[in-house]
């Protein structure tokens, strides 16, 4: 057995200190730049559809059946990490939300099934919202509880100002959360819609579901009545609209989802605003080509950099957490792996460069620097790997923007 000494991984936890620091930076700057953005006026509604199937939707939207998740622009992504690594989690909705509402995978949240019990282990979207200024209001108004359960420590914290859970009753949901849409005070408003999923569960792919689809998509129509009822004597707000699933499920049935399938990994991300390349222009070629070459697209852990970009909030660098890349705007690197080699003791990154404009690129490892490069390049070999028991969290900086993945720790076994 080795013997392993144990090297402190930066926690999530201190990305609070961070972000209070950035927050304070922020608006020392603020006042001093008056063509910085007021990200104050920056507000999202991300809208979840439990177990809404991609294709099923797809069909629903030709039938004229999801006018409202139709209008957005809807491109397809994946979920469950990718298969065989340290991020591969079950195609359920424990594991789902949570990195959703993370940008993380199961390595980092450690929400593993859906179990009431579970408490998620990394920081938050409405975490980071909250502490990078305190004065934001976030809610999260859910139809299956168990979303609620694992954000616990997060309400308890007060970071999450408005919690309901409806008990599986999605009016409940669309009510509550158009009211707070229209007439309340919050910056980030999670509404979650359970239906497709109940359905899906007791009688699979059968018209009854693409009754319940068309159902949850009148109620998302029900929102966005309340969004635009809201702009309309608010017009100096700039929501950005997100709406996606946790999961698909097990074909041809529909009935089943969790384990590691093409149909169950297969999901969708909709957008109100344009979307960069990361959405609309998938990698042809990724490192990983199982699953017709679904890695190539935009995942679920890609939504919580997305609403966190809209929102003007920036986690420090050296406290970086989140494995996903923003969905609009302008991006870093693109999907970040890693290969460690236990025997050799090294790890190599590889990502996919955008386009070179001769600025530096910065990896670190575990929040120190440990690599400058060009944004040309794709690839870094770290082999100088401390002696640990711990994982490692690298990041990858180019333009500003991080991009992280967590590598196991490479003496934990032996």
């Amino acid at each position: 057995m080795s013997n392993c000494s144990k090297v402190l991984l930066l926690p999530a936890r201190l990305g609070v200190l961070a972000a209070i620091l950035f927050s304070a930076s922020t608006y020392a700057q603020n006042q001093l730049a008056s063509t910085v953005p007021d990200y104050s006026l920056h507000k999202t509604l991300l809208i979840g559809v439990d177990g809404m199937q991609y294709e099923k939707l797809q069909q629903a939207i030709q039938d004229a059946m999801a006018p409202n998740i139709g209008g957005l622009t809807l491109a397809k992504s994946y979920v469950g990490g990718v298969a065989g690594s340290t991020t591969q989690q079950g195609t359920n909705s424990g594991p789902g939300w949570t990195t959703i509402l993370t940008g993380a995978w199961v390595d980092r949240h450690q929400v593993k099934s859906n179990s009431n019990g579970l408490r998620n282990q990394t920081t938050s979207l409405f975490e980071y919202i909250k502490t990078a200024a305190e004065q934001r209001r976030t809610a999260s108004i859910v139809s299956w509880n168990t979303i609620n359960h694992n954000l616990a420590n997060d309400i308890e914290k007060g970071y999450i100002d408005l919690a309901v859970m409806c008990d599986d009753k999605d009016m409940c949901v669309a009510d509550k959360a158009s009211y707070e849409i229209e007439y309340g005070q919050h910056d980030f408003i999670f509404a979650h819609f359970d239906e497709p999923d109940l359905v899906g569960h007791s009688q699979g792919f059968t018209p009854p579901y693409q009754t319940a689809i068309q159902g949850v998509d009148y109620q998302v129509g029900q929102l966005l009545t309340a969004l635009e009822n809201r702009q309309n004597s608010h017009p100096e707000e700039n929501w950005l609209v997100i709406v996606t699933p946790d999961h698909g499920r097990e074909t041809p049935a529909g009935h089943n989802h969790g384990a590691q399938t093409l149909s169950e990994k297969t999901t969708f991300i909709a957008l109100n605003k344009a979307p960069n390349e990361q959405l609309s222009a998938p990698i042809k070629d990724p490192v990983n080509p199982e699953f017709d070459g679904l890695y190539g697209y935009a995942s679920q852990a890609d939504i919580a950099p997305t609403i966190l970009a809209h929102m003007g909030v920036q986690p420090v660098v050296e406290q970086y957490v989140i494995d996903g890349t923003p969905l609009i705007g302008p991006m870093g690197v693109r999907h970040l792996s890693h290969r460690l080699d236990t025997q050799a003791r090294s790890v190599t990154l590889n990502w996919r460069p955008v386009k070179p404009r001769g600025e530096a690129l910065t990896v670190y490892r575990n929040g120190v620097i440990i690599g400058t490069l060009t944004d040309a390049a794709s690839e870094f070999v770290d082999s100088a790997l401390p002696d640990t028991c711990e994982p490692l969290n690298y990041t990858v900086v180019t333009r500003g923007l991080p991009v992280s993945v967590l590598v196991p720790a490479p003496d934990k076994a032996g």
